[in-house]
């Protein structure tokens, strides 16, 4: 089952939060879109970005990917 969850910083395991750049306010500051699939975490996405980044052919290029791994995913659910 795909699951999608917005954490904060608290909620990361230790290993997570030390990969997370320290971009824009700060990862502590950061808010995190967290996605599992069968109990596993297959993607982490964070807004902490400074602001010439946040574009879609930049940091945001992410979502289409997101987009097309979440189609998949359901393809396999059925």
């Amino acid at each position: 089952m795909l699951e999608i969850e917005l954490v904060s910083f608290e909620d990361l395991t230790e290993e997570e939060k030390k990969d997370q750049p320290d971009n824009g306010c700060g990862k502590k500051s950061a808010s995190y879109l967290r996605v599992t699939y069968g109990g596993f975490c297959v993607g982490l996405y964070s807004d902490a970005m400074e602001p010439e980044d946040a574009t879609f052919n930049r940091d945001l290029g992410w979502i289409a990917d997101a987009i097309e791994a979440a189609y998949e995913y359901g393809k396999q659910s059925k």
